[in-house]
């Protein structure tokens, strides 16, 4: 857990940033392995990245390494 401490408590709750695309899932992955800068936040959990079908409904959810895993 991620956080900043004054020495006696946390003084905040740490957010991340989550991302809907509706675009196929290879060019994801092609922006991803293009950008080592993005590639950074999804693989390291600082923005969760999601798939959306045609018609807005989440299907996939980006799990790290250029793997998709089907969204819950």
């Amino acid at each position: 857990w991620q956080s900043v401490h004054d020495g006696e408590r946390f003084v905040h709750e740490p957010l991340r940033l989550n991302v809907f695309i509706a675009a196929p899932e290879d060019a994801l992955n092609g922006v991803i392995e293009k950008h080592a800068g993005v590639r950074h936040l999804v693989d390291n959990g600082w923005v969760h990245l999601f798939r959306l079908a045609d018609e807005g409904r989440v299907i996939r959810r980006y799990v790290g390494g250029l793997q998709w895993e089907a969204a819950a």
